[in-house]
């Protein structure tokens, strides 16, 4: 057998315990998901279990990792475009940031639900905001107000895609995508004195990218 064919059918083993793993998470918390009904559901024996991960946990956390490398990935390439009005449309970092999510969305659901794993959401949030924080950096005015507000959004932003995920998949990458640049980046873009902001000098500055 090739290199090749070896490591398609190593990933198709790891994809199938991944998926038994998320199965199960849908009803039960982590730490009492047996390994014994990983294997059953993936069809595989526990001695190609543990050649693979040591543990259910190490299979949640692989499944994180991975996630989070991509919207890494993505947000790095974000980065290199300027802040500016075309914010306010869905730009194509963020449909494929939604893209990534609604490709892996039952196992999205089953991390963020009542069963999953609440350090996902730390390690998102800390993530994104650190992006945000970056994607802002030029904007002039108080870094301590940005934070608040960023804190605030990411917040919303979360819950806004857990709910599109858990509630109304039938909404496309691009129309979410477009409702949270909107909620996320329009204070930048509104009158700070009319909207009641509390960023008018940023603002100003905005409007004049």
């Amino acid at each position: 057998m090739t290199a090749w064919g070896y490591d398609a059918r190593r990933e198709a083993v790891d994809e199938r315990i991944e998926d038994a793993v998320f199965a199960l998470m849908a009803t039960t918390d982590i730490p009492d998901i047996h390994v014994a009904d990983v294997v059953r559901i993936a069809g595989i024996s526990r001695s190609t279990f543990y050649r693979r991960f040591s543990s259910v946990d190490e299979v949640v956390k692989a499944f994180e990792t991975d996630l989070l490398a991509n919207m890494h990935d993505i947000n790095s390439y974000a980065l290199k475009a300027r802040f500016g009005q075309s914010e306010l449309d869905p730009t194509p970092t963020m449909i494929r940031r939604m893209e990534l999510l609604y490709e892996r969305r039952d196992k999205v659901v089953a991390l963020n639900g009542p069963h999953g794993d609440p350090q996902f959401v730390h390690k998102a949030t800390v993530l994104m905001h650190e992006h945000f924080r970056e994607r802002l950096a030029d904007v002039p005015g108080s870094a301590e107000d940005r934070d608040l507000y960023l804190a605030f959004a990411i917040a919303g932003h979360h819950n806004l895609i857990q709910y599109w995920l858990e509630k109304r998949p039938d909404l496309s990458p691009e129309v979410v995508a477009g409702a949270l640049n909107r909620l996320l980046y329009a204070p930048f873009f509104l009158d700070g004195e009319r909207a009641g902001t509390p960023f008018p000098s940023e603002c100003h500055h905005a409007r004049q990218l």
